[in-house]
């Protein structure tokens, strides 16, 4: 008897769309649609289980009620094994699951104790769904540190005006602090940096 398992080689890709959801009656769910490899878009299956599913819909806030509603809906009036369920037809076109890391592997058969894959890359089984890690602004990052510089440094002119013995009210008028948010906000600045 051969034994099914998935190989050891696992690659992560960003997004992945669903024509089709093929349901019958074991734990696991077959996917007909596409893989994003860099820019281009390649034609594959996907096999994977319920809870796998259900963590790629909770990722895709703004799709998930209408697929769940899809599969809900044809859950109850599956009169055939294995049902499909048309996406693409249901909904006007295959959905696209992108904004989250899928870490697949190679579905493979034992054959005289040597494990053989044997789909060519063209299915693949979806071990986990994590959320992508989203790209900082570096642009945002250097615009925010130069605030957080400024903040700081009126923070010092401040103390100093202190040190010069001029009374609260005057030294935060001096070090442009009268307002109380941009002063609690300069004592943060100077707390960060000084710590």
């Amino acid at each position: 008897m051969k034994q099914l398992k998935t190989t050891s080689s696992v690659n992560t890709y960003p997004a992945i769309a669903i024509g089709q959801i093929i349901l019958d009656d074991s734990n696991y769910i077959t996917l007909w649609g596409n893989l994003q490899q860099g820019d281009n878009w390649t034609r594959c299956d996907f096999v994977t289980t319920y809870e796998v599913l259900n963590t790629m819909l909770r990722y895709v806030q703004d799709r998930n009620d209408a697929v769940q509603m899809t599969i809900v809906k044809k859950l109850e009036d599956m009169q055939q094994i294995p049902e499909i369920i048309d996406l693409e037809a249901e909904l006007g076109s295959a959905v696209l699951f992108d904004n989250m890391n899928f870490l697949l592997t190679r579905p493979g058969f034992r054959d005289q104790g040597t494990w053989i894959e044997y789909t060519d890359g063209e299915c693949y089984y979806i071990e986990q769904v994590t959320p992508a890690i989203p790209v900082k602004n570096t642009q945002y990052e250097k615009k925010i540190g130069q605030c957080m510089d400024m903040l700081y440094m009126s923070y010092e002119l401040y103390l100093g005006y202190l040190e010069l013995d001029f009374d609260e009210d005057g030294a935060r008028q001096k070090a442009d602090l009268v307002d109380d948010m941009k002063y609690t906000l300069a004592y943060y600045a100077w707390k960060e940096r000084t710590i």
